[in-house]
């Protein structure tokens, strides 16, 4: 994440559960931002996440395979709150003058994801398989035994276009991008950070 901040343009767009990872990954270039240690001119971020209003193939209760309102509910508010702090942070950095442009547009979609992708700068594509374990989470009070997908140690395999031009590695990138285009731009819906 470091290597796109690089640039006095960056650009990242993420497809993922959560946005949990990419609001960790962020930290370090940010701080490094506010003690003048990085200068851009803009940042532009695209957040695709999963619609939680709708029933998903997971997390679901590990007792019967089943969705649970309150599933949903909690991870609806993991996803706002990192993604707040994220567009919150950018604010920031823009009100104090550090960065000139900052821009973060959030959508969601209603399909279950089971990868999560950064493609950065259009340049870099990272791509990593979220695995589903059993977990024990809190949701409004009760421990519920769930089945859970599990981003925090997921291994990112990174593609890139200077790779070469008919390399696997710069095709890895051009078909991110694409896919990542064509879900924003058609089932993706815009989500309001606000009005959750």
């Amino acid at each position: 994440m470091e290597q796109a901040f690089s640039r006095d343009e960056v650009t990242i767009d993420f497809a993922g559960f959560s946005s949990e990872t990419l609001h960790g990954a962020l930290q370090e270039p940010l701080d490094k931002i506010r003690v003048g240690r990085l200068t851009q001119q803009s940042i532009t971020m695209r957040i695709l996440v999963p619609d939680m209003s709708v029933a998903q193939a997971a997390p679901v209760r590990m007792t019967d395979g089943e969705d649970d309102q309150r599933l949903r509910d909690r991870m609806r508010e993991i996803m706002v709150s990192y993604t707040r702090s994220i567009r919150d942070s950018f604010a920031e950095l823009k009100q104090l003058g550090l960065v000139s442009e900052t821009r973060i547009q959030v959508r969601v979609h209603s399909g279950t994801p089971f990868f999560k992708l950064y493609v950065i700068n259009g340049e870099d594509a990272f791509f990593g398989y979220y695995p589903i374990r059993p977990n024990k989470v809190v949701a409004q009070g009760e421990t519920i035994e769930i089945y859970d997908l599990v981003g925090k140690d997921t291994v990112l395999f990174h593609h890139s276009l200077n790779d070469g031009e008919s390399s696997s590695g710069a095709q890895q990138v051009q078909q991110a991008r694409m896919w990542f285009d064509s879900v924003w731009g058609t089932i993706g819906r815009d989500f309001d950070l606000d009005a959750h």
